[in-house]
């Protein structure tokens, strides 16, 4: 999901600011921006809001 680490610095935010905003840990950020884990359904609307993006930014390319 390397999209999020984009959208992410687009926004000029760190991970851990980014992370502050949607009451989650840093790490779990890493996680997503990696690939190792993909935000939960709950997480991807909040995400999209702070990030300033629509949900279908936030998918992978199928």
């Amino acid at each position: 999901m390397h999209r999020i680490r984009e959208l992410r610095i687009a926004q000029k935010l760190s991970q851990q600011e980014l992370a502050t905003k949607l009451g989650i840990d840093r790490s779990t950020v890493a996680k997503w921006e990696t690939g190792a884990h993909s935000p939960r359904t709950n997480k991807l609307r909040q995400l999209a809001k702070v990030l300033n993006c629509s949900l279908e930014e936030l998918l992978p390319n199928r």
